[in-house]
């Protein structure tokens, strides 16, 4: 039911410009995270206040990824959403913002005090983040260290580890890290190998970009538990994970890894 409230509300238009977007930044599962996010709060929040979304110099390979992608949005939103590669969305621009106030750079008239077209008073332009800025700088250490093992997961696939536990109250510890990018991890449980396996630890993917990830867990039941790197949803890159899991019996004394 929608009601009348007698109060008016501002739309707002975009434009993104992916002239400078390489394959690398649209493959890259942080740059899909934030985009997803962004749209997902957005529309959450404020989903009519989107007048318009002009996205211009597409280069071709976004159309691939875009493809994969739209079934998430919408079909209200996708109606409000315009392509266009190096050519056409100037005159388009100018259909419905005035050439006065539309940026140069954007085929308007409108520039800075100075000329510069990039009217870099008034709009603030995408630029690396200067390192002082960064919130972490952390090295991988893991990869550097003899007391880790190194596994390669490759892309659209998962690689497991079984452990069979015959002491009750024995502990899984574990502890990784990922070269780059994140990776799928589950552990599951199953009282015999005929028996489904159960999962212990529920199936998340993880970024260990901000440190290892490290955890365990006390084993109350016997018998086969089994940890899995789960690369099975990139289509595109391998992951190599340097890991060492270990497990201690319910008497040992409780060492770090």
């Amino acid at each position: 039911m929608f009601f009348q409230l007698g109060k008016s509300f501002t739309k707002v238009g975009y434009v993104y410009n992916l002239e400078n977007l390489s394959f690398a930044n649209v493959t890259n599962m942080k740059t899909v995270e934030l985009m997803m996010n962004h749209y997902r709060e957005y529309l959450n929040n404020y989903p009519e206040r989107m007048k318009y979304v002009y996205i211009i110099n597409v280069p071709v390979f976004f159309n691939i990824f875009f493809s994969f992608v739209k079934t998430l949005f919408s079909s209200a939103l996708l109606e409000k959403v315009r392509f266009y590669g190096s050519d056409g969305w100037k005159e388009d621009l100018q259909e419905i913002i005035d050439a006065d106030q539309l940026p140069a750079f954007l085929g308007g008239n409108r520039t800075d005090p100075d000329g510069n077209p990039l009217c870099k008073t008034f709009i603030k332009h995408g630029e690396p983040v200067p390192e002082q800025y960064f919130l972490s700088n952390r090295k991988k250490v893991l990869s550097k260290s003899s007391h880790f093992q190194k596994l390669t997961v490759l892309r659209s696939s998962m690689e497991k580890t079984l452990f069979k536990i015959t002491e009750q109250g024995s502990v899984l510890e574990w502890e990784f890290e990922t070269k780059n990018r994140d990776i799928g991890f589950v552990v599951y449980f199953n009282s015999s190998e005929d028996c489904h396996p159960v999962e212990v630890v529920p199936k998340q993917r993880v970024d260990t970009y901000y440190g290892p990830e490290k955890n365990s867990i006390k084993c109350e039941n016997l018998g086969i538990y089994t940890i899995v790197f789960d690369n099975s949803y990139s289509w595109m890159y391998s992951k190599e994970v340097f890991y060492r899991i270990r497990v201690r019996g319910p008497n040992d004394n409780e060492n770090k890894l």
